[in-house]
């Protein structure tokens, strides 16, 4: 099977590890680890799955599937899909736009949670005229919470009315439309949820993760989570997909609140999430699921198996920098090695992965250094 990722960071790192064995793996990247790894037969430059470029590549190169993985390609192949799938006789491997369209806009998935009985966090739109409005719906502490983001970029919390309105003026401007949103005060832990739902309402696959280290602290990305097992979380996610009538893959951020245990769906990602490795090192093939799925093929078998940890340790680094908790987390920072210890930027196949990590993170800081002189 010939299979191109589509705009390769970290998860299309991941992707490729979970294929290449087996079929012959493409990347269309500007990522240096993806560039520089050996998972991939043919790296091809960056179009971000969002313009003419990459139509011009499925005319001169015949796939049969293609796994589009970022925030920018995942919209635009699920919109151009049957254009896509009829023009040039290849499979994509992404929910039909009317379940992403649900899911993409933060403040129309929580509309849609609260009309259909989903767990949420209380939440309101905002506009210039209704922030008292929403206040009263909402409540403080709450969060400004983009529409349109990526990870935690432009998440601000407000403690009053008054911080509400000081701060709100400048998340829109930077990022566009947002919501106000109900703050849960659970800096311990996020759970991320993945699951397969196919055309027939049945699911395959799934994989849980307890992050239980992230940066920022206490709402950030993962830097270090733990697979488990969580039967409740797990069938909250699968009604929620059942309402959604989704076919694909699906990625939940779910929090917990800490004082009556009760579980509140954050946001669907329509993709393969960062840290899709979890799943992989816990048995479960996501991408093997998601092609052979797309091309009307048997879905692999998995066998979950979770208590599998995994460490992102670009930012882990960072959190241990951060964290007055340092020393006192679990599982422990300094503990490496192990036969259930695995790492989402650092791949013990592909020994590439250790110095385009080391060259990233030096570029990441020159620029973070630049932007502040």
């Amino acid at each position: 099977m010939k299979i191109l990722i589509v705009s390769g960071g970290l998860q299309g790192l991941s992707c490729g590890c979970s294929l290449y064995k087996e079929h012959e793996v493409s990347v269309v990247t500007s990522n240096l680890m993806c560039r520089k790894s050996r998972f991939f037969k043919n790296v091809y430059a960056d179009v971000n799955g969002c313009n003419e470029s990459l139509f011009g590549l499925l005319e001169k190169e015949h796939f049969d599937v293609l796994i589009p993985v970022s925030d920018f390609s995942v919209p635009f192949i699920s919109k151009n899909k049957s254009q896509i799938e009829e023009n040039y006789g290849v499979k994509c491997a992404v929910p039909d736009y009317e379940q992403v369209f649900q899911v993409e806009d933060k403040s129309r998935f929580m509309d849609f949670c609260r009309e259909n009985g989903v767990p949420h966090p209380k939440t309101a739109g905002l506009t210039d005229d209704n922030l008292k409005e929403a206040a009263s719906i909402v409540g403080f502490p709450a969060l400004i919470k983009p529409d349109y983001s990526v990870g935690a970029r432009g998440i601000t919390r407000v403690n009053s009315f008054d911080e509400l309105q000081d701060k709100y003026p400048s998340v829109l401007k930077s990022y566009g439309s947002c919501t106000l949103q109900e703050f849960i005060d659970n800096k311990e832990f996020y759970y991320n949820v993945m699951l397969y739902r196919d055309a027939k309402g049945r699911f395959p696959a799934y994989t849980i993760m307890k992050i239980v280290r992230m940066y920022p602290i206490g709402a950030g990305s993962s830097s270090c989570c733990i697979t488990v097992e969580n039967d409740e979380l797990l069938q909250i996610c699968k009604d929620c997909l059942d309402k959604l009538n989704w076919v694909g893959m699906a990625d939940f951020d779910v929090l917990q609140r800490l004082d009556n245990g009760a579980y509140k769906i954050i946001e669907i990602n329509p993709r393969v999430p960062a840290s899709l490795r979890a799943a992989a090192v816990s048995g479960v093939n996501f991408p093997e699921i998601m092609a052979n799925d797309s091309l009307g093929l048997a879905i692999p078998e998995c066998q979950y198996t979770p208590g599998k940890v995994l460490r992102y340790m670009g930012i882990d680094i960072m959190w241990l920098l951060k964290s007055p908790d340092r020393f006192n987390s679990r599982p422990r920072w300094l503990k490496f090695l192990g036969k259930d210890i695995f790492y989402q930027d650092i791949y013990r196949q592909d020994p590439s992965t250790w110095w385009t990590w080391l060259a990233e993170g030096l570029a990441k800081k020159r620029n973070r250094n630049k932007k502040l002189r």
